[in-house]
């Protein structure tokens, strides 16, 4: 995803591969041809202005930047959305923007949304991509509030990148907040954090 390979987060911000492609774009080159955001489900897909409402969701600048790209898609496919099937979630909607930071520092700000979403499922679901990987280590786990909400976050190392993934509920029901990042500092982590405010 342009502008850079490394930043290939939103179209494939559901790919069960994404932290093994350490933020590459391994997944997904683009929007699905066929893709229509208002067809049933099972027609996975993403692309610029597909639902509106939750483009409108990510913040407009970090670090001093407008993203690099924003777009929004949804994820169908019980193979796409690996543990989130089993817990029962049958479709889940997302948006994100990408920051290119320079160097290999990216960062990703993404909100899904599902009925019955939660912060703990999404946080399972990149966890147990992680642990399938043979290439991630997870390094750490934690447990943290965010906005007085309970979150969780997934620091992990593949080769010499380290990543985070930091979770936590929005503010309206069934919506998760999601922060991914490539090689960058908790100042900077916790900046894209506080770049979402109280949504």
């Amino acid at each position: 995803m342009p502008p850079r390979r490394d930043l290939n987060l939103v179209a494939f911000a559901f790919c069960a591969a994404l932290l093994v492609a350490v933020l590459v774009g391994a997944c997904s080159s683009g929007p699905t041809a066929s893709f229509d955001p208002t067809g049933p489900c099972p027609t996975d897909g993403a692309a610029p202005g597909a639902y509106p409402d939750l483009e409108a969701r990510i913040p407009t600048t970090y670090e001093g930047q407008t993203p690099g790209r924003l777009d929004s898609g949804r994820h169908c496919d019980s193979e796409s959305l690996g543990s989130l099937a089993a817990a029962g979630i049958t479709e889940v909607r997302f948006a994100g923007g990408t920051w290119d930071l320079g160097g290999d520092a990216a960062a990703a700000l993404v909100v899904f949304e599902a009925d019955g979403l939660t912060a703990d499922q999404l946080a399972e679901f990149y966890a147990t991509s992680a642990r399938a990987s043979n290439r991630t280590t997870i390094v750490r786990e934690t447990i943290l509030t965010l906005a007085g909400r309970s979150g969780r976050r997934l620091d992990t190392m593949t080769g010499d990148r380290s990543q985070t993934i930091v979770i936590w509920p929005g503010a309206d029901p069934d919506v998760v907040n999601v922060v991914i990042s490539n090689e960058l500092p908790d100042p900077k982590i916790q900046a894209a954090v506080d770049a979402f405010g109280g949504r």
